[in-house]
């Protein structure tokens, strides 16, 4: 079985075009079982709800999925990126003499960026939108505006990050505690400079229908 989680349901629409079988459990064209769960906006909420949502369905995959805005500059609205390693760049313990981006895992040793599964490694189209794999991606529980990311340069050329979330490093770690595989799809919904869809929830839409269409490949 393979398991979404997003943040919002309006970010999970896509999964209607797969048949409803039983408890909530859509088919995909192979057979294979897909389940979608919204658990919230942030950190907290994302790894609380990605870990209930992992001990009630046991999946074998669990998918990230949602929007990203933009720290690299050439990339543009509707574009789909497939994280190889997630960051909590809002942890800063470099008093500590630990680097920016790392905390202290449950075993004492140093924990920074996470690697994810990076699904498709050579498609660079899909349904009309360029595709980008193994990108880094950076989670806080902030929204970053243009500005934001102007007066922030150590997020590119300390981390190198290229996109950024609320969510991806909670469902990512939630996924590894638990030993279970995990990828991150997210579409880009605003450039670096700001620029962002003139219709949000017909945006939505269509990026969930397109990123629900890749994952049945």
């Amino acid at each position: 079985m393979i398991l979404v989680v997003a943040s919002s349901p309006a970010e999970l629409q896509g999964i209607e075009q797969f048949p409803l079988s039983e408890n909530g459990v859509r088919r995909l064209p192979n057979g294979e079982s897909i389940v979608a769960v919204a658990v919230g906006i942030g950190k907290v909420n994302a790894a609380l709800g990605t870990a209930q949502a992992l001990a009630k369905w046991s999946p074998s995959l669990v998918v990230g999925m949602g929007t990203c805005g933009a720290i690299r500059q050439d990339l543009q609205v509707g574009d789909i990126v497939l994280p190889k390693q997630v960051i909590q760049y809002d942890i800063d313990l470099r008093r500590f003499g630990w680097p920016r981006g790392s905390i202290q895992s449950l075993e004492g040793t140093l924990e920074g960026a996470l690697n994810t599964e990076v699904l498709f490694t050579h498609l660079r189209h899909w349904k009309g939108n360029r595709v980008y794999p193994s990108v880094v991606l950076g989670t806080a529980d902030t929204f970053l505006v243009a500005l934001d990311r102007e007066r922030q340069p150590w997020l590119s050329e300390e981390l190198k990050i290229e996109v950024v979330d609320m969510e991806s490093y909670a469902m990512v770690k939630a996924a590894k505690q638990v030993g279970c595989k995990v990828a991150v799809v997210r579409v880009v919904s605003d450039t670096w400079r700001g620029n962002r869809p003139k219709n949000y929830q017909k945006f939505l839409l269509k990026s969930s229908e397109d990123v629900f269409s890749l994952l049945a490949q």
